[in-house]
């Protein structure tokens, strides 16, 4: 574990202080509503584009019931110490998010576990949703029946693509045919909040043509939410690979900005809604409660399992999946804890990036209450003027007001995009310092 003591003593933390200082931070705060995400790296393949576990070999990523037995055992031991700590505190989650890696490569009775931890250790009964991502080929009638009796109420379906040669070409483990019938196997299973995420500017892709089919195809499904990513070549990934020995050929700016544009013209005249760059609705109640808890400066959030990042009362605490086999060993630990502060203001980074990518940009008093610092401060760090500089040349433009901070929705998807593009072809990370 790196970072300072919460009370300013030098050393590591230990989770009881960490406790006292988060205790301390929100003694002031009325409303301590929280997000629970839950990490659960395990998948079927290893896809060529993903950067979520890049650092988890591919037996361990890929294991059975039985190799996923130690992780949840751990996963079960960090619920049940942080969970009743959190509620004594006051903190009631509103929103439960699984992610991983595939949450649905667990059994149903695996995901009864986890879920009956949860609810052991918090008071769920102001929860008003419960998402899961997954991928097509685990969306069973029977699956989905047993993940709606334990109470999910959205999923997110990662398709990427609907071409066959694209979905082979980037290591996805279901076909075509497998992406169009799970819209179907939900609304069978009475879930009707749903996403479909999409990639653009795969650098497998011959054109937007590509993009444009799928987009179409998937349209016609009329899904309640699409999200589109342009693609990152993120280091240690298969494709980022190939890129670099010249095996791929990385689409340019100017081409990367047509295709999203491409996406953001036929989504809108299908008659959805950019709420944050990349996300799109067509009706405004799931946005309304996606937009609250989605991102990143919404309110507190604890993250249960390896690789997870959480925000307790002004701290930031990582867990890394290279730290897999020290998360198996000691679940109570994070591999840093962090205050936030002024003299490490690349910790903000992601958090102020994340929230400059929704509407409402960075609400001040949100940021304040989120962080213990103000918003004014950390933009004279020499670390965020020149952050905020280089999205300036990047083609941003940026709105201020007397609450709060956002860039111009009018160029945001170009200045994202190049930014992107520049970010990579740099080596230069965003994140997290």
């Amino acid at each position: 574990m790196t970072g300072q003591d919460p009370g300013g003593r030098s050393g590591p933390p230990t989770p009881a202080r960490l406790m006292e200082a988060v205790a301390e931070a929100v003694a002031d705060r009325t409303d301590r509503s929280l997000e629970l995400y839950v990490n659960v790296p395990f998948c079927a393949t290893k896809c060529h584009f993903c950067d979520w576990v890049t650092d988890i070999p591919v037996r361990q990523l890929r294991s059975d019931v039985d190799g996923r037995r130690p992780y949840l055992a751990a996963l079960r031991a960090q619920i049940g110490f942080y969970g009743p700590l959190l509620t004594g505190l006051g903190y009631r989650p509103q929103v439960m998010y699984w992610g991983g890696g595939t949450p649905t490569r667990l059994e149903p009775a695996e995901m009864r576990l986890v879920r009956d931890a949860l609810d052991e250790a918090f008071d769920l009964s102001d929860l008003v949703q419960w998402s899961v991502e997954t991928t097509p080929n685990d969306l069973t009638d029977d699956r989905l029946a047993a993940m709606r009796a334990l109470g999910v109420t959205r999923v997110s379906v990662g398709v990427q693509s609907l071409d066959p040669h694209q979905l082979r070409r980037a290591g996805r483990g279901h076909t075509r045919e497998q992406a169009v019938a799970a819209v179907g196997a939900l609304r069978r299973a009475g879930i009707d909040n749903f996403n479909i995420d999409l990639i653009s500017s795969f650098p497998t892709e011959s054109g937007p043509d590509e993009l444009a089919r799928t987009l179409d195809e998937v349209l016609g499904m009329d899904p309640p939410h699409v999200s589109v990513y342009p693609y990152r070549a993120t280091p240690k990934t298969v494709m980022a690979m190939q890129l670099d020995r010249d095996r791929l050929r990385a689409w340019d700016v100017r081409s990367m900005v047509r295709a999203y544009e491409l996406a953001m013209r036929m989504l809108t005249e299908a008659g959805y809604h950019e709420y944050c760059h990349g996300y799109w609705v067509r009706h405004p109640e799931h946005e309304d409660l996606d937009g609250n808890y989605k991102y990143d400066l919404a309110g507190d959030k604890i993250g249960f399992g390896s690789g997870t990042e959480s925000i307790l009362g002004h701290h930031l605490l990582l867990n890394e999946n290279a730290r897999y086999a020290d998360y198996l060993r000691a679940p109570r630990e994070f591999g840093l804890v962090e205050r936030f502060s002024l003299a490490r203001p690349q910790r903000l980074t992601a958090l102020v990036g994340g929230a400059l990518m929704t509407r409402e940009g960075v609400d001040y008093g949100r940021f304040h209450r989120l962080t213990g610092l103000h918003f004014a401060d950390l933009r004279e760090t020499p670390h965020f003027a020149s952050w905020l500089g280089l999205l300036a040349e990047c083609g941003g433009r940026f709105v201020e007001d007397a609450v709060g901070f956002r860039m111009d929705r009018e160029v945001i998807h170009e200045a994202y995009i190049t930014h992107l593009a520049y970010t990579m072809s740099h080596g230069l990370a965003l994140a997290r310092g």
